[in-house]
């Protein structure tokens, strides 16, 4: 709580500096709300936008409150409004506060699964003109309702936009912001969001009651700011990985009855190349990378570079085909979450001006991708043993 705190303070600190360096109107801090997360759902009347704002409670930022806690009542809040438009949306809930909007500091916009499939076009306009939008801001699916999201328990920090922040952060999982969508949307290629999950699960410091829970189930795939569809946690990891935008990721493999090893690559790189064949292009995706076993349970096969080389190809398969996978999914509803085309345009520039205005559909019907791993172990956790001669 108190890096929060402390993290507030210098927001207040040096906000009016901030202003005066960029000629806008000086406004006083203790007349602002800092936006750090916005919830975007369809309305309950046709047509209509939902948005959710939740902004930090200086006065409950106590730094003797526990991380979570809510002995003095949440340290935020969050209001609604619905409306014909997000601005409108916004406009109203303004009505109602005693403080301005600031929206420099939101870090999060988490939208519901039907707003995203019905277009994100209108909440796009919206935070490329919006002066203080902050470009490194990460996007969110919800499986459902946006603000179902920002019911869940902040075990190891205090408000949920923290911790949404920190799942994306991690890099467990593809983080895309703002700037990702608006660079593949002008070059007309897709984006992948994370797709969450939410539900209820058994809080332990809590004596086992039940308490709101938000994690990662996947991504979810757009083109032209629109959702298509969604994919599972491990084909999804392989697309973070295509983009270089993954951490640590560990993978399980078993072979024969009994052998099962986990390998945690500690290094991991992708490239991606295009060539033209009969006036088409074939691009080659490869991905690779090392990693340590930290775990193997066949305890009658000795380490020895022949069961490494064992886990190596069963490791090399299975991640092959989960990028398969992945881009067959996108393929098919013509979303080019990795943006190949991107190297149609840097390499063959005369081609990209024949396809571009309809890569989506090119993309679908016309490419081929071909996939390559190249992974190795780089040690057990023990010494090899060979073969007695």
């Amino acid at each position: 709580m108190r890096s929060l705190l402390i993290y507030l303070i210098l927001i207040l600190t040096f906000s009016p500096l901030m202003g005066c360096s960029q000629n806008q109107t000086k406004v006083e801090i203790n007349q602002q709300a800092f936006v750090f997360a916005l919830y975007v759902n369809k309305g309950k009347q046709e047509g209509n936008t939902e948005v959710t704002i939740s902004t930090p409670l200086p006065n409950r930022l106590t730094s003797g409150q526990q991380a979570g806690g809510h002995g003095n009542g949440a340290p935020y809040a969050m209001v609604t409004r619905e409306a014909s438009t997000v601005q409108d949306a916004l406009k109203l809930i303004q009505r109602d506060l005693t403080r301005r909007f600031d929206f420099s500091h939101t870090r999060v916009v988490v939208v519901g699964r039907s707003y995203a499939e019905a277009g994100l076009k209108d909440l796009m306009d919206w935070l490329q003109r919006e002066p203080t939008t902050n470009l490194n801001t990460f996007l969110m699916v919800a499986p459902g309702d946006a603000k179902k999201v920002a019911e869940l328990t902040p075990i190891y920090e205090q408000m949920p936009s923290e911790v949404l922040i920190r799942i994306a952060e991690q890099h467990n999982i593809i983080p895309t912001n703002l700037r990702d969508c608006l660079y593949a949307e002008s070059g007309n290629q897709g984006y992948a969001l994370t797709y969450l999950s939410a539900g209820l699960k058994p809080m332990v410091a809590e004596q086992e009651k039940l308490e709101p829970w938000t994690g990662v189930q996947g991504t979810a795939l757009f083109q032209s700011h629109k959702m298509l569809t969604t994919v599972p946690l491990n084909e999804s990891l392989t697309i973070s990985w295509a983009v270089n935008e993954i951490k640590a990721p560990l993978y399980t493999v078993s072979w024969d009855e009994k052998g099962k090893a986990s390998i945690l690559l500690i290094s991991t790189k992708s490239t991606r190349s295009v060539r033209m064949v009969s006036g088409h292009p074939v691009f080659t995706v490869k991905l690779s990378g090392s990693g340590d076993i930290v775990y193997k349970r066949n305890y009658n096969q000795y380490d020895t570079p022949e069961v490494k080389r064992i886990i190596e190809r069963e490791l090399n398969n299975q991640v092959a085909g989960d990028l398969r996978r992945a881009l067959h999914a996108s393929q098919r509803v013509g979303s080019d979450v990795v943006q190949l085309g991107m190297l149609v345009d840097w390499n063959y520039p005369n081609h990209w001006e024949k396809v571009r205005a309809n890569w989506s559909e090119y993309y679908k019907n016309e490419v081929e991708i071909e996939v390559v791993t190249d992974i190795k172990i780089r040690n057990f956790g023990t010494i090899l043993r060979t073969k007695p001669e």
